[in-house]
């Protein structure tokens, strides 16, 4: 949309003070000629912007201009005070910069939103992880610390942090692990200590590995089908996409989805209990009597 192109030139040239046409151009992907006449629509709605041709020319603002709000309609001020809002617990700071704003616009009762990326009981570590990991990745500076793997092996690592990702209800750290020698996928409820070395690194990583595939491309996956009882609902609900579970005319609901071909699905449909009847495939079942015998065994019942 235009207003949104007019936007962003405006911060740009906020930030850099002069940009050349040609380079405007390929930003925003559009053409010269749309370049100069949003110039134009800019310089007709009050902001002094100019274009100086020639070599060394470009497009800049005046020095002594300043951001004038009234720029914002009403609902894009809403839309950054809520953005600002939705990460008061990774940013323990923000909350001045809300109140500015939220004065500056004045704008009452935006206070409407809470969202804390912590785990229920575990506020204070987790709040302390996010702020730490936002610090090594605005800083560019190597953290250390202690993950617990898929397997329960426990070990220390040396990483570059790069982003923090939210995927299916977990948060994971997205980072060049200096022991892999290789980019890695880190979950962050199985980080059980991380400090800032204090030493920094100077990667640029423009192009970082698709983390679309939530298993490792060499693993082994299986498709189940599954039926659960109607008191199982919520938990279909909450674990499966909508487009995965089928309800029956009886109440209950068949979810046929795709897992990992490993132990870990066994102790996770057993977590179900009697809530939770194995249609497909019949190895599975059989695998799973198997499994409840071991279980037997072990706790001598």
């Amino acid at each position: 949309m235009k207003s949104d192109r007019l936007f962003q030139i405006l911060y740009l040239l906020l930030e850099k003070k002069k940009i050349p046409a040609p380079e405007l151009a390929e930003r925003l992907e559009v053409s010269q000629r749309t370049i100069y006449r949003d110039v134009d629509t800019l310089s007709a709605n009050g902001i002094p912007v100019y274009a100086i041709p020639g070599k060394n020319g470009g497009i800049s603002l005046l020095p002594e201009y300043r951001f004038d709000k009234s720029f914002l309609s009403d609902k894009e001020q809403d839309e950054i005070l809520f953005a600002l809002q939705s990460f008061q617990a990774a940013s323990p700071n923000i909350n001045p910069l809300l109140a500015k704003l939220g004065a500056s616009f004045r704008k009452s009762g935006s206070n409407w939103i809470e969202v804390d990326f912590s785990r229920w009981g575990y506020h204070q570590f987790d709040s302390t992880a996010f702020y730490r990991i936002k610090q090594g990745i605005l800083d560019k500076q190597l953290m250390e610390m202690e993950y617990c793997g898929g397997s329960g092996e426990h070990t220390r690592r040396k990483i570059k942090p790069v982003r923090l990702i939210f995927r299916s209800r977990n948060w994971y750290l997205q980072a060049y692990c200096l022991k892999a020698e290789d980019f890695r996928l880190f979950k962050l409820n199985r980080i059980r200590s991380l400090v800032l070395t204090g030493e920094h690194f100077a990667d640029v990583f423009e192009t970082l590995p698709s983390v679309d595939a939530p298993y490792p491309e060499n693993a082994e996956m299986l498709r189940l089908k599954l039926r659960f009882s109607p008191a199982m609902a919520f938990r279909v609900y909450d674990e499966f996409p909508a487009a995965d579970a089928e309800p029956q005319q009886d109440g209950s609901i068949v979810v046929t989805a795709v897992f990992p071909d490993d132990g870990w699905i066994y102790g996770y449909i057993l977590g179900f209990g009697t809530g939770v009847e194995i249609l497909e495939p019949a190895s599975v079942k059989e695998k799973m009597r198997g499994y409840l015998e071991r279980l037997q065994e072990h706790f001598g019942m």
